[in-house]
């Protein structure tokens, strides 16, 4: 073979030289991947100088590289001839002990069937600041997972700084307490509560679960439970404070309704046995009386006084008769009827027997078409409809009288739904848990026994169902009753 001449020797200096001019560390490999030249600046990065690993296969010279990471795209690039650029942050190079960040980058070199390769070494700095993106992505993530978990949560969570600044309010208390998120950030806790509860310091909430009034946007306010706890960072040193709510609102009408239903049961079974005492001895006295109107002539005094005696004896039969129709269970006469066609037959019934009552009344009706049929004792629920009904007539005494009579079918629940309004002077709220128990009436309705209501609830709640009362004074009165659908 015969020696290169001076123009091979300048071309391959030239090629040295403008390799060793490259501010990056250049390999150039052969058809099948052995090194046949290195740059300056490779030498620098390998610590090695290139003499010792030309015409070595880059595979054999260089494993530990292959192995933190270039070993596919290196073998896609010698078999497929697909170029790559990859980026190890902890790197550790092939003949010396330190931690860096690496990029190499392959592609094949066509005219001359061969490969290039590139190496270089990021800059510390820049290693660091990759660390620290790749941490941020994790906190960020792990940020979002936080956020993600307390908005999750049924309860109302809210935490504050140490100046009781709110600093997360989650989804909860935004639907419970009906603020916006940036409406009370970085303002007091303190306007969430009633400001009787707020003038106890807010420290004493910590490490104690209570109960509260918490105060809505639109100045309504809602029971709750509070656990409330110093927020603390890694050393122990106190950052803010934890306010756990659970809303009680729930909670504390089915308590009321328990109470309600616990209360008509004692009722229930005393005014039973007082019923059927007082039923057998009254019947005598309204025979008796009776029989003695009589015996006398008109116009005797006598007769006034039995007529009064008659008079009070049947009124009393009619509660003792309307206590012992309540009570009996009615299961034993349930039959499939039509809501509708019920409360059309009160509205009649009234208005025949009680015409005063219908005087300048409006009545306003929407009785939903193809309602389900309930199943139940069409004389007990007509007692309880009429006594609802004639009880929103009689309240209504002055201003705009108006009766309101709706149906429909809620279908999630498989119920019908009744709903009686009136226009009436409302209840106040002081009121409303007793409205159910025997003998409560209205000081605005003299002289009357107050059974009414209580046996309406009892019927409904005999036939599975439910009775609620909302009213506000001088707004009226609406009970909504739910029956269970059923055939028989």
């Amino acid at each position: 073979m015969s020696k290169p001449g001076p123009r091979e020797n300048l071309e391959e200096f030239l090629i040295q030289d403008i390799l060793d001019s490259i501010p990056i560390g250049v390999m150039i490999l052969d058809s099948e991947g052995r090194i046949v030249r290195m740059s300056a600046r490779q030498e620098q990065i390998s610590q090695v100088k290139k003499e010792d690993v030309t015409g070595k296969l880059f595979h054999e010279a260089f494993p530990k590289t292959l192995e933190q990471g270039v070993s596919r795209p290196y073998w896609r690039l010698l078999k497929q001839r697909k170029p790559f650029d990859v980026t190890i942050d902890r790197y550790i190079p092939q003949y010396y002990d330190r931690l860096m960040t690496y990029r190499a980058r392959g592609a094949y070199l066509k005219r001359t069937n061969s490969f290039i390769l590139l190496h270089d070494l990021e800059e510390e700095l820049y290693h660091v600041k990759r660390m620290i993106e790749r941490r941020t992505k994790e906190l960020d993530s792990s940020k979002t997972f936080l956020e993600s978990l307390i908005n999750s949560s049924p309860n109302i969570v809210i935490s504050t700084d140490l100046k009781n600044r709110i600093m997360i309010f989650n989804d909860t208390a935004e639907r419970a307490f009906g603020y916006k998120k940036s409406d009370v950030m970085r303002r007091s806790i303190a306007n969430l509560f009633p400001r009787s509860s707020t003038r106890v310091d807010l420290k004493y909430f910590l490490g104690r679960k209570l109960e509260v009034n918490c105060l809505r946007v639109d100045g309504s306010t809602f029971p709750a439970s509070l656990t409330a706890s110093y927020i603390v960072d890694s050393s122990g040193r106190r950052i803010g404070c934890l306010y756990i709510l659970a809303d009680l609102t729930e909670k504390k009408e089915m308590e009321e309704r328990l109470s309600i239903s616990e209360k008509l049961a004692v009722y229930s079974e005393l005014m039973g046995g007082i019923a059927h005492q007082i039923n057998n001895p009254m019947i005598g006295v309204v025979n008796l009386s009776e029989m003695l109107l009589g015996q006398f002539d008109d116009g005797d005094h006598r007769a006034d006084i039995a007529q009064s005696i008659y008079r009070a004896g049947k009124e009393c039969l009619q509660i003792l008769n309307s206590v012992l129709g309540c009570l009996k269970d009615p299961r034993l006469t349930f039959v499939n009827l039509s809501v509708n066609d019920l409360l059309v037959s009160v509205l009649e019934y009234l208005r025949d027997e009680e015409p005063s009552g219908f005087t300048s009344l409006e009545i306003s009706l929407d009785l939903a078409k193809d309602l389900p049929e309930v199943l139940g004792d069409p004389l007990q629920l007509k007692q309880c409809f009429l006594n609802i009904v004639r009880n929103a007539v009689e309240v209504m005494t002055t201003g705009r009288r108006l009766l309101g009579l709706s149906t429909c079918h809620q279908k999630v629940e498989n119920t019908v739904e009744i709903l009686i309004s009136d226009t009436g002077p409302g209840i106040p709220k002081e009121n409303l848990e007793r409205i159910f128990l025997p003998f409560y009436s209205s000081p605005r309705r003299p002289g009357h026994h107050g059974l009414g209501l209580s046996f309406a609830y009892q019927i409904i709640r005999n036939h599975g169902g439910s009775i609620e009362v909302r009213s506000q004074p001088g707004e009226g009165t609406s009970f909504t009753v739910r029956l269970p659908t059923g055939v028989s």
